[in-house]
């Protein structure tokens, strides 16, 4: 029997019982937002093109929902300038033409750096191959990855629902998470222009070795408030935030005012680069890692050994240069559970 590439996670159903479904934002350069889209209606088999503002385009009615295409430069996407000058009252100010200028001159800048983007609307455990037909479709039209230029600092995010909103499960993950970390760099090699920018950055240590303490055993709002406390970021390779909103939105928001965040039951996986220009890269190869932490955090007996294990080599006053060992035990667990 061919064996799926996109693997299951244990828990495939949420809460409900319906089959659990994953979003995906993919990051590029090398195609404009009108090409980007017709590649995508042509590979999704129908839909309509809506065009917020050249920045920023909707891709309606697809078969499994409104797709997002957007030059990921926020103050573009969201509002453009002519609504910006507007609330600073200096649209009267200025001519149309010279608005549209200055928006055209920033894009192009923005361009040398900022990526394109698209993001999926949630797809079925079961349906996971479209994401990687999507990423070839753009990448047999020229789109590139990470790696084609040192300045790009390009992700391919991973948006998958929450099995369960308990704390013990979003715990069980977290922790899992934490352990992987190493492994999952290792594996993963996110870029060094991505490593050294903020969005990816690893938790505090401070925070992890809390987590994984045995005894720590919060109430969901004790857990929120303590994330909050550690991370008050969308700058984490595991971001919690847009989970902890749908939870409990006017906690997180009054904590984190200003800050834009999407609240949704889902965890929002950062870590894996993309490789969207490299023919033998699988976008399955991503989501198989995040699987592997769901795999972990279902795996209470190994969970608990290896949190102990990892609380005793975090510390020792010499834990930096002794990762090889640490990652051993890992992989251990991980050729076991494969």
């Amino acid at each position: 029997m061919k064996r799926d590439r996109f693997e299951k996670p244990p828990l495939p159903t949420n809460a409900h019982g319906h089959t659990r479904r994953v979003g995906f934002e993919l990051e590029y350069a090398g195609l404009t937002l009108p090409k980007s889209a017709a590649i995508l209606l042509k590979e999704l088999g129908g839909g309509r093109v809506e065009e917020v503002n050249p920045y920023h385009y909707k891709l309606r009615e697809t078969r499994y929902g409104d797709f997002t295409l957007v030059l990921d430069f926020q103050f573009l996407i969201h509002s453009g300038l002519q609504k910006w000058l507007h609330s600073v009252g200096l649209d009267q100010a200025l001519e149309k033409e010279t608005v549209e200028a200055l928006e055209r001159f920033i894009a192009t800048l923005s361009e040398a750096v900022v990526p394109y983007e698209v993001t999926t609307p949630p797809i079925p455990l079961g349906e996971l191959e479209a994401m990687e037909r999507i990423k070839e479709a753009l990448r047999r039209h020229g789109a590139m990855g990470t790696r084609a230029d040192p300045f790009y600092a390009f992700g391919f995010h991973i948006n998958p629902e929450v099995a369960r909103i308990g704390v013990d499960h979003i715990l069980s993950v977290l922790r899992a998470f934490f352990l992987l970390y190493d492994y999952l760099v290792e594996r993963i090699k996110p870029d060094m222009t991505r490593r050294l920018t903020p969005y990816i950055d690893p938790f505090d240590g401070d925070y992890v070795q809390m987590v994984l303490d045995p005894g720590y055993d919060p109430t969901m709002v004790e857990f929120i408030e303590d994330y909050l406390d550690y991370n008050p970021t969308r700058n984490r390779a595991l971001d919690l935030l847009p989970l902890l909103a749908y939870i409990d939105t006017d906690r997180v928001m009054a904590r984190m005012e200003g800050e834009k965040i999407s609240a949704r039951p889902t965890w929002h996986y950062r870590l894996p680069n993309s490789r969207v220009d490299e023919a033998g890269w699988c976008t399955c190869e991503a989501w198989n890692s995040w699987v592997l932490v769901e795999r972990l955090a279902a795996d209470e007996e190994a969970l608990g050994r290896l949190s102990k294990a990892c609380l005793l080599h975090l510390a020792s006053p010499f834990h930096f240069f002794d990762k090889e060992a640490w990652l051993a035990e890992v992989k251990a667990w991980v050729e076991w559970s494969s």
